[in-house]
């Protein structure tokens, strides 16, 4: 082997990139740890205490609520302003500006109580923070079906391609199942159409009352993969030729399929010289294996893409109703468990503290949780059919 030697300005160039790139390298793990640490909501106590003036309780009351809330709202950070003044004897005066760097989008009065000089108010709030990115639950096991494929394979590719969107699809269900936060499924037995399946949704049919239909749970998905295969000149050199693949792997939520995120993913690979010498092709050509393992290679990263897109997945659904309880239809199978935070919003767009309703799970089986409010002023029968939006 050739040796190569460096001069000291080399050595020097050498090792200023290393440290260049090292610095860049931690500055970008900060920053993402740092995104990846941080809360949505954050649920606080605190109280407040206000002087009982002439006897008037009820403002009393209000102060000291106006106070409690106040300090929750500085749990949640501050940010402090401020700037200096000169009057006209040149006395200089600096001034602090305290303000909350989060707000509140619902509490609820723990206690209150009073003796005979001030009044103490006990409150347990949830706070939003503000122009905070939401965190992406990397713990969550997420259930997937794997459906079977749909494909179009071109008239002019050779013969043995035929089974190629089999081998493709098993691939990447293998490549999934590595993934430790899936839970894949293999229901390639499974043909199925999402368009077609929502025009006969609410049709009661044979196959919708045998054991063989397939039903997708609300918090789950479902991946199908849509492959095309032709065969094309080489862009070498054309005396070369290749086959072109186009895979699209289409996500859908839940038993009505809708639609989440799809991940397109285009790449040919070579299938040797055609000149229209039997001899020289032959020799030339590239074997049906090595095309294959070829394949194997470069699906080896596509599967990447689907799992960073599912971490970061909102868990939600829509509210029900039923025997004065509140219902989700998420359970220990969808990863909501007790303790577990939810947002109501409907019409949001200056984060006031009346549009939000923040939900609590109190108790979950496998594929169904009964939600309290955080507020107990709010009445349940007007948040059915609301969508919750659990946080990570």
């Amino acid at each position: 082997m050739k040796n190569f030697s460096y001069n000291p300005f080399d050595r020097l160039i050498k090792k200023a990139l290393i440290i260049f790139w090292g610095v860049i390298a931690t500055l970008f793990l900060g920053i993402n740890f740092a995104f990846a640490s941080e809360n949505t909501v954050k649920m606080v106590f605190t109280s407040g205490r206000a002087i009982i003036v002439d006897g008037k309780k009820e403002i009393a009351k209000k102060r000291a609520l106006d106070e409690a809330l106040y300090l929750a709202s500085l749990q949640g950070g501050a940010k402090v302003d401020g700037f200096s003044s000169i009057d006209t004897k040149t006395r200089l005066n600096e001034n602090l500006v305290i303000r909350p760097a989060s707000e509140i989008i619902d509490f609820k009065v723990l206690n209150e109580n009073s003796d005979l000089t001030h009044y103490e108010v006990k409150i347990q709030a949830a706070l939003l923070q503000k122009n905070v990115n939401l965190k992406c639950d990397s713990t969550r096991i997420n259930n997937i079906s794997f459906l079977q494929p749909h494909y179009i394979i071109s008239s002019n590719s050779p013969a043995w391609t035929h089974h190629l969107p089999i081998l493709i699809s098993s691939i990447i269900l293998k490549n999934l199942k590595n993934l430790k936060d899936l839970k894949m499924s293999d229901k390639r037995d499974f043909f199925i159409d999402p368009e077609n399946m929502k025009k006969i949704k609410n049709e009661l049919n044979y196959e919708a009352l045998t054991e063989k239909t397939l039903y997708i749970k609300n918090g789950e998905f479902s991946i199908i993969p849509v492959i095309n295969i032709s065969r094309a000149l080489s862009r070498l050199h054309r005396f070369s030729e290749e086959l072109v693949f186009s895979i699209d792997l289409l996500l859908y939520e839940g038993p009505d399929y809708n639609f989440v995120d799809s991940f397109n993913y285009n790449f040919s690979l070579n299938l040797g010289n055609h000149t229209g010498y039997e001899g020289l092709d032959s020799f030339y050509s590239v074997s049906k294996s090595k095309i294959i393992e070829y394949l194997d290679l470069s699906l080896s990263k596509y599967h990447f893409r689907i799992h960073d897109t599912m971490k970061c997945l909102p868990l939600e659904t829509e509210l029900i109703y039923s025997n004065e309880k509140l219902i989700a239809n998420l359970g220990t199978n969808q990863g909501l468990y007790r303790g577990k935070i939810g947002l109501i919003s409907t019409r949001n767009p200056d984060n006031s503290m009346e549009n939000w309703s923040v939900m609590s799970v109190v108790s979950s089986d496998l594929d169904a949780s009964i939600l309290e409010p955080l507020n107990p002023n709010i009445d349940l029968i007007d948040l059915n059919g609301k969508l919750i939006r659990f946080l990570n």
